[in-house]
């Protein structure tokens, strides 16, 4: 029968024997930025409808409240073109010039649905997010300004920690009695331009 020394001494040995020998590796905290402000200039085209498709030019504020959801205020602009009716007919425009300026300010709520990332080659990758948005705001067009409900998509490209390439695609939607009756109109965009966190 072994003594309890014995016994001690070849639990220790069995110990010794199993026991891993792994160096520790020193872990080093990633410095992430803390910009949560962005100022995003786009451009672009904007199909209003009855009225063709004309450039589109946009200026947007940004506050991310965190990882997933930001706020947005923005202002855009375009000029319609002519109606099909004005194309066809040869009668006198429907609007003047001043009229044919169409103005959106408003302001927004998105969500960060899908974050990534895309792989240029096998070494390298640039932080990517698509986003859904909705939000409201009014509409300058034809001498009125109406209430506009605005929902899409974005898609960013993180060039590096303060900068980063957008696509927007939009719809502007809002009542219309431009052409003798009421109706709502769709008016849909889509803008490339660069977005500058701070």
């Amino acid at each position: 029968m072994l003594s309890p020394l014995a016994v001690a001494q070849q639990s220790n040995d069995n110990d010794a024997r199993i026991a891993p020998q792994i160096d520790q590796s020193e872990v080093i905290p990633a410095k992430l930025d803390t910009e949560n402000f962005v100022v995003a200039l786009r451009g672009g085209a904007l199909a209003i409808e009855d009225f063709g498709t004309s450039g589109l030019a946009a200026l947007q504020l940004s506050y991310h409240i965190n990882e997933d959801f930001y706020v947005s205020a923005e202002y855009a602009l375009a000029k319609a073109g002519l109606t099909s009716y004005e194309r066809l007919s040869g009668a006198a425009p429907l609007l003047t010039d001043d009229e044919r300026q169409w103005h959106y300010y408003g302001a927004e709520l998105g969500y960060v649905l899908l974050p990534g990332q895309v792989y240029l080659g096998s070494d390298y990758a640039l932080n990517t997010g698509w986003s859904l948005f909705a939000g409201a705001g009014n509409v300058d067009f034809a001498g009125d300004k109406v209430f506009a409900v605005k929902f899409g998509s974005q898609f960013r490209l993180y060039l590096s920690d303060w900068l980063a390439v957008d696509l927007v695609v939009a719809d502007y939607v809002f009542e219309t009695t431009i052409l003798a009756e009421s109706k709502t109109t769709h008016n849909l965009s889509m803008a490339l331009g660069f977005a500058v966190y701070f």
